[in-house]
């Protein structure tokens, strides 16, 4: 019963520890993409000047009228 009751303390702790940085990483927000190609390693290609966007890496090509991004 102690084993069980150590591990799952271990357990909490471990998610009490780690949950700042998934929050961080779930809501970090990355600067806008230019149009075209992607130089930057992750950016937002927005669809004008709308909300809407999806995340677009290096290497990838960004449609700024439709917010969507190519490879």
């Amino acid at each position: 019963m102690k084993l069980f009751s150590l591990l799952f303390a271990l357990l909490a702790l471990s998610f009490l520890a780690t949950e700042p940085a998934f929050a961080a990483i779930k809501f970090k927000r990355f600067p806008p993409c230019p149009e075209g190609i992607v130089s930057k390693r992750t950016c937002e290609c927005h669809a004008g000047t709308s909300g809407r966007y999806r995340f677009c890496h290096a290497g990838n090509s960004c449609d700024t009228q439709t917010g969507k991004c190519h490879k």
